[in-house]
């Protein structure tokens, strides 16, 4: 579905991405992981359009959209759902949910309610604050809330900053089992997560972030037991003789 091909991309001088290739397949949980200031968060700018790439090429289900701006990339089913979840604190939960359907004007308003009513079946607890004002949730309903307006976009592929950032545990895991049920239902999503563990454990493949550059990549379940990836990531270290190889990139 997505192919990354040596993406670059700069705040000024600092230099955040330097020539990262990865890919996407359909269907499939991807998580990307790294410590803070690796450019994880960059990388889905760059994806989304929110941020300008310097070099590289961008392809989208076999259509080259390095030149293409951030609306017309929700148009094309690519939906970001940002760190810090960034709702409009002052507008009502249904508000919220709503806009994530801006660019969907030509959409009937029967097809649009059904949406917004499957949301409410997904989260019921903010069926019962729809009327209330986004700002004055808790974490983990603003969360559901963000979710709920990407979905309302309608996407094909879905990219996941940081979800469970500020989360309590209970509330994490239940941010997790949401997002593993949306790829059974056949949603794409490229998730970026701090919470290594919990990102390996629901992805199907998974890349490692250093300083603007893939050092690793592989099956999620073979990084798990990566001993660098324990060491820095997990608080783990695994013995030599149980190590598998992930592939390394260059």
């Amino acid at each position: 579905m997505l192919q990354v091909e040596k993406l670059a991309a700069s705040y000024g001088a600092i230099q955040a991405l330097k020539g990262v290739s990865l890919e996407v397949h359909q269907g499939e949980i991807v998580c990307l992981i790294g410590a803070n200031g690796a450019g994880k968060t960059t990388l889905l700018n760059c994806l989304s359009g929110v941020h300008a790439q310097r070099q590289g090429r961008l392809v989208y289900q076999e259509q080259d959209i390095s030149e293409t701006n951030a609306q017309q990339r929700v148009k094309m089913g690519i939906v970001q759902i940002p760190e810090n979840r960034q709702l409009f604190g002052p507008m009502t939960v249904e508000e919220n949910l709503e806009m994530g359907a801006y660019l969907r004007a030509k959409t009937s308003r029967i097809r649009l309610t059904a949406e917004m009513d499957a949301i409410f079946e997904r989260f019921p607890i903010l069926k019962d604050r729809r009327k209330q004002r986004a700002g004055t949730l808790s974490g983990g309903e603003q969360q559901m809330v963000a979710i709920g307006r990407g979905l309302m976009a309608n996407p094909s592929l879905l990219l996941l900053d940081e979800p469970s950032l500020g989360l309590a545990p209970l509330v994490v895991k239940e941010i997790f089992r949401i997002i593993r049920g949306l790829r059974e239902e056949g949603r794409t999503i490229l998730l970026v997560e701090q919470n290594a563990l919990g990102a390996l454990t629901i992805s199907d493949r998974a890349y490692v972030l250093e300083t603007g550059r893939v050092s690793l990549s592989g099956p999620a379940r073979d990084l798990m037991q990566d001993d660098q990836v324990r060491r820095s990531f997990l608080g783990q270290t695994v013995p030599e003789d149980e190590r598998p190889r992930p592939v390394p990139c260059s």
